[in-house]
């Protein structure tokens, strides 16, 4: 065993409880043993910086103050999505045939986007599904801010151009079978 695991090993029992305690006193019960061994974990990776003796202890409680802190801000961060989510209420109900044009709207842009290079997919996808704005792009991408704007809108030019020559050849289709039924 090491000097920094035996010395962990020591910290673990002599402080175990009152760290636990401290995270009782400040969550709920359920929490109290998640947020110790958080604290526990926190120290092990820095336990080369850990006070030794009765300094120990005090920086534990910094520590866990930290831990249960961040479990206040997750929770609230969580319950205040489950109102958001709660105010949206039910989905719209569409008509079966605007079902059947999205569907088909959807798979021509994929199709579309299927076409174009990895680069000019991945620019899409960080604007549009990741929804980076264009200074966040640019770190992204790890280029300049005027840049990623000429990269996005040449993706998106050639997007287009992809779904138009795509749409084209479906109505193409669709016109030389109607035409042949007739």
């Amino acid at each position: 065993m090491t000097s920094s695991e035996s010395r962990f090993g020591e910290m673990y029992q002599d402080h175990f409880r009152p760290v636990h305690a401290y995270c009782y006193r400040r969550t709920s019960s359920d929490r109290a043993k998640d947020a110790a061994a958080e604290t526990f974990l926190t120290a092990w990776r820095k336990i080369d910086q850990a006070p030794h003796g009765s300094d120990a202890l005090p920086w534990l409680y910094g520590i866990a103050r930290g831990v249960v802190s961040n479990a206040h801000r997750s929770s609230f961060r969580a319950k205040r999505l489950g109102q958001k989510l709660a105010s949206i209420g039910p989905p719209r109900e569409d008509a079966p045939d605007d079902v059947i044009v999205m569907r088909h709207e959807t798979s021509q842009i994929l199709s579309a986007l299927g076409d174009l290079s990895s680069d000019d997919q991945e620019v899409l996808r960080l604007s549009i599904w990741e929804e980076l704005p264009g200074s966040d792009l640019a770190i992204a991408l790890s280029i300049s801010e005027e840049a990623a704007r000429q990269r996005l809108s040449r993706a998106k030019k050639r997007l287009a151009d992809s779904y138009n020559r795509l749409e084209a050849t479906a109505s193409n289709g669709s016109i030389t079978v109607e035409g042949g039924a007739q």
